[in-house]
């Protein structure tokens, strides 16, 4: 993962990236569940690193509220 910038004046710009990377990959995995049929149960893995994604999105909305 790159470091954020160390400038305050870049941070929102680093969190908008950062956030749109993150809904980017919720998306191609939604998206490959779809071209896969066998694909149709979620793993326990899946299912982790879907939250862990949402918890860091919910994190960076309240970082761009500041």
């Amino acid at each position: 993962m790159n470091k954020p910038p160390q400038n305050s004046a870049q941070m929102p710009d680093y969190l908008k990236a950062r956030k749109l990377h993150l809904n980017g990959i919720i998306v191609g995995m939604a998206g490959m569940k779809k071209l896969n049929a066998k694909a149709n149960k979620s793993t326990r893995v899946e299912t982790l690193t879907i939250d862990a994604i949402k918890a860091e999105l919910d994190f960076i909305d309240l970082q761009l509220k500041k």
